[in-house]
């Protein structure tokens, strides 16, 4: 047995009581905790709740913020495209009106230049007044231009006209032979020439002709209708035989300073 006296009865029930005492605020947090342990989620809703409303509102703000920026550009953007449209409409203005003065400069001058062209194609067409081309005779070695222009005017009919001079003209081509200018001392002589030359070298293989690069070109453009009115029995701007009570008749020009009847039946 211990030395010492027994502990009394009633220091025993003290002791034992204080150490209860001491140790009951542990007790109750870990009572506590032990019965809340079921449900943690209980007590903290509140927080997340509080949580998300304020990430919620954070990100609320950030949004309105950058809403608030893109609309600034837009804006901005928007103004700046007025702002250009509105110097390119004034700058298409007055390129309107530079194009306008432009037109009218260009109109006066293509009417200057064919008034030149039909002055120049006047003048060329007098200067050449007296004179014949014919076109597809054969090129022999040491003839003679004038003996061989006589001889084709006398098959046109046209004998005894003055000739001045006839020679060669135009470029060398391979296997082509160059046309026969010839200069008439009388105007009327040409006009004889010419009336008679289509029909008296019809069998040929040369023709006369008398046009101006100008006429030419014009007379090429209405080749193919001519020779539809010449097939229609027109010649000379004059009917050929009677035509159809349906026959159209409409007039174009063939060179600049005549006219010929188209009829379309």
């Amino acid at each position: 047995m211990p030395k010492g006296k027994p502990p009394k009865e009633g220091s025993v029930s003290k002791t034992t009581s204080a150490s209860i005492t001491a140790s009951q605020p542990g007790l109750r947090s870990n009572l506590t905790h032990y019965l809340l342990r079921d449900e943690p989620e209980a007590d903290m809703e509140p927080d997340i709740a509080k949580c998300v409303n304020t990430a919620i509102d954070r990100l609320w703000k950030t949004f309105v913020k950058e809403i608030n920026s893109l609309q600034d550009d837009f804006n901005k953007a928007i103004d700046d495209l007025r702002q250009s449209v509105l110097e390119l409409a004034e700058q298409n203005s007055t390129l309107k009106e530079r194009c306008e003065v432009l037109e009218q400069r260009v109109t006066t001058l293509e009417h200057d230049k064919n008034s030149h062209d039909s002055s120049i194609n006047k003048q060329e067409r007098f200067t050449r007044r007296n004179n014949v081309r014919i076109v597809g005779v054969k090129t022999t070695e040491g003839e003679d231009g004038i003996q061989l222009a006589t001889m084709v005017l006398d098959e046109v009919g046209v004998q005894f006209c003055k000739i001045e001079r006839a020679h060669r003209d135009g470029k060398t081509v391979s296997g082509r032979d160059r046309h026969l200018l010839v200069k008439l001392s009388f105007y009327q002589d040409k006009v004889s020439i010419m009336k008679n030359a289509r029909r008296a070298l019809a069998t040929k293989d040369y023709y006369i002709v008398d046009l101006t690069q100008t006429d030419l070109k014009e007379k090429r453009k209405w080749m193919k209708q001519v020779h539809e009115l010449y097939h229609l029995g027109v010649c000379g701007g004059r009917m050929m035989g009677n035509p159809t009570s349906s026959s159209k008749v409409t007039v174009f020009p063939l060179l600049k300073d005549r006219i010929i009847f188209y009829i379309s039946v």
